[in-house]
């Protein structure tokens, strides 16, 4: 959403709290290929919430996912989530686009709960309200992002000797990923649903436009933490265990409960997040749940969402459309990988100087 420059292709980096994900992307005949690809882990609690604590140990991460030669670009787009961020739909008077882009930051004041001299702003205008049933109002999608937070990101980027061209939000470099490997359903309610180590990210899609968006603070090490706890074992015991590895005598049957237990919490708050979406949209149904990130693969967890929504559930393949040789990437693992991948592979689409 916040761009500079000229446009050019970008390597798509994305910064999780748990690891780093890179993709460099070129165009080949109607579609594009991989060119570049690694992942590398970052130490833990070095990002809490989103928020960078540890900004050498990131760099540090960052520094060793470029060591791959293969990667030719030196500018990157990167992208934030969590309450940084706050992305609205709001229903304004009809008005030009210059209107609009000089009055945006009057009328943004009363959305965000941050002085608006400490974010960076950006809008869409999602319907012009020119049709027959406008009522002479708009819709705009606002998007703000705390510029204190935008800094300790763009910063790490510059410590790992890289340049931050493009600062996105997860949820649409999802839909960016999405729409280019899936193309646009019109009529089609969808769920895109990223489950990330420390939050999962939630942006439903009608057509092409994104009519709502919410970060929820639980994730993949909220798992791991639980398993931790109940069995009494340090973090990288549980994370073993949780990925269904037996440790020390303790085996995945003992884990299953627990993991359920943290399913039953994350599927109050995707059942608060669809009431939320029900309460202000036309329609009331969901087509589909497209699932992506690493805590995706906790094992129940897609099979217990399509038991509590009635809808199917399946895996996001960001490469579905996009030529991905994963050996020659080194990865033995696609399975596991892939669903890690779209957010960075969301980003990598984008060129310096997009709005």
């Amino acid at each position: 959403m916040f761009g500079l420059g000229k446009s050019k292709s970008v390597v798509g980096l994305d910064i999780g709290s748990s690891a780093v994900k890179a993709v460099e992307l070129r165009a080949a005949g109607k579609g594009y290929r991989v060119i570049a690809f690694a992942i590398e882990p970052v130490p833990p609690d070095s990002i809490v919430d989103g928020a960078i604590i540890d900004a050498a140990a990131v760099a540090d991460a960052i520094k060793r996912l470029f060591e791959n030669k293969a990667f030719k670009t030196k500018e990157v787009a990167a992208s934030l989530s969590g309450n940084a961020v706050i992305v609205k739909k709001i229903n304004l008077p009809v008005m030009t686009e210059a209107e609009l882009s000089e009055s945006i930051y009057w009328e943004a004041e009363q959305y965000i709960p941050f002085d608006i001299q400490d974010v960076n702003l950006d809008y869409q205008i999602l319907n012009a309200g020119t049709g027959a049933d406008s009522q002479g109002t708009m819709d705009v999608l606002l998007v703000a992002a705390k510029k204190e937070k935008i800094a300790d990101y763009t910063g790490v980027i510059s410590q790992a000797g890289r340049t931050a061209v493009v600062v996105d939000v997860d949820a649409f470099a999802l839909q960016n990923a999405y729409e280019v490997n899936y193309g646009l359903e019109p009529d089609h309610v969808v769920v895109l649903l990223n489950a990330g180590a420390s939050a999962i990210n939630i942006n439903i899609l009608t057509g092409d436009q994104s009519v709502f968006t919410r970060d929820i603070s639980i994730g993949g090490n909220s798992y791991t933490e639980a398993v931790q706890k109940e069995l009494n074992l340090p973090f990288e015991s549980a994370e073993q265990l949780k990925r269904g590895q037996p440790v020390d005598g303790v085996g995945f049957d003992d884990v299953k409960p627990v993991l359920q237990s943290m399913t039953e919490n994350v599927l109050l708050e995707v059942q608060k997040t669809f009431d939320f979406f029900k309460a202000t949209a036309a329609s009331d149904r969901i087509d589909r749940i497209v699932l992506s990130g690493g805590a995706s693969r906790v094992e129940g967890f897609a099979a217990a969402l399509q038991e509590r929504f009635g809808t199917t559930v399946e895996s996001f393949d960001p490469f579905k459309k996009i030529s991905f040789e994963a050996s020659k990437f080194g990865v033995d693992d696609p399975a596991n990988l892939v669903p890690q991948a779209a957010v960075a592979v969301g980003l990598a689409l984008r060129k310096t100087g997009d709005r």
